[in-house]
């Protein structure tokens, strides 16, 4: 139970002050920095400063994570996975997945703002809540002329300077639990859908994914679906990815994030496993060269990055774990 910014001031040892600061926003307490995606181009990953980290783990672990829980949703919940994800979907026939566009930054500071007043908090404390766990875009951003952006309750607030709506950070700690949190009406709707046509459904945070079993399914009802879905989704402040939309017929190689799915057991793709036995093959015979040859600052950085690897072979296929170690292409280091 927090009642008042003060309150939380109390409980997580940060001055008054500074998160008055934090909340109006006369401090820029970010770090930004772009990373290369796989499928191209960037994704802008902004690091709290540390003592609004400090605020914002506290949030997640005395509010966030007593969220109920979300049956459709496997990402950044505990006791769930890829893994788990992906088997949901095993023997499917018919397969569709939906990429959502740049979907922690697509949920507005207003959303947040509702998700906190609904657990029982003050308007203003949800208003403070919220704007702790939001940043904001350029002053000149084009968000800000879409109507989605906002709203009369910045009007009631006076005391705060800054009337631009914030977004969900990519990189801060809240941001993974209150996105699942607020999609999740969104889930129930889109299953409400689902259910009564025999589709499965499940969402890795912006990988919306659907099957059947059913080879009878046929591409116009896919395509419905897929309509369905993307009228549902401005509802949410959400947009699709359209050209990340994919559908895949029987006979089609299914894969569901990352992993084969298309049979009764769960396997790594060939390109994985090609991939993972000449990273093996090389650091066996030499670890030094092949860790230069790919970039890795010390053989430490390979071996952590091999051991990942291998650690992850494990636990989605034991079997061709214990095939490479059989073939003597597990490294002699310790995992």
């Amino acid at each position: 139970m927090i009642l008042t910014l003060g309150h939380l001031a109390y409980h997580t040892d940060i001055p008054y002050h500074e998160l008055q600061l934090f909340v109006d926003r006369r401090k820029y307490s970010y770090r930004d920095f772009r990373i290369k995606k796989r499928s191209g181009g960037f994704r802008m990953i902004s690091v709290p400063s540390q003592k609004l980290l400090h605020v914002q783990k506290w949030i997640n672990k005395f509010i966030l994570s007593k969220a109920e829980a979300n049956p459709y949703s496997f990402a950044f919940i505990e006791g769930k996975s890829v893994k788990q994800c992906a088997e949901t979907h095993l023997g499917c026939k018919w397969l569709i997945k939906i990429d959502l566009r740049h979907f922690f930054e697509s949920i507005s500071e207003i959303q947040v703002y509702e998700y906190f007043h609904s657990l029982g908090y003050s308007k203003l404390l949800a208003f403070e809540l919220a704007r702790i766990c939001t940043k904001t875009y350029r002053l000149d951003s084009i968000k800000y002329d879409n109507d989605y952006w906002r709203t009369r309750t910045y009007r009631t607030y006076k005391i705060y300077q800054d009337k631009r709506i914030g977004h969900l950070p990519q990189g801060a700690p809240t941001s993974p639990m209150l996105a699942n949190c607020i999609v999740k009406n969104l889930d129930y709707a889109i299953a409400k859908y689902t259910t009564e046509r025999d589709i499965i459904y499940t969402r890795y945070a912006d990988d919306l994914i659907f099957s059947t079993t059913n080879p009878n399914f046929g591409m116009k009802n896919a395509n419905t679906l897929i309509s369905y879905v993307y009228r549902l989704l401005p509802n949410y402040g959400l947009k699709p990815n359209t050209q990340k939309t994919n559908i895949l017929h029987p006979g089609a190689r299914k894969i569901v994030l990352g992993l084969l799915v298309d049979s009764d057991k769960l396997r790594l793709t060939k390109d994985f496993r090609t991939s993972l036995e000449c990273h093996l093959f090389f650091s066996c015979k030499d670890p030094i060269g092949h860790s230069i040859q790919r970039g890795f600052n010390s053989i430490l950085g390979l071996k952590n990055y091999i051991n990942g690897l291998l650690s992850y072979v494990k636990y989605i296929d034991q079997d061709y774990y214990l095939k490479l170690k059989k073939r003597k292409l597990i490294p002699t280091w310790p995992i």
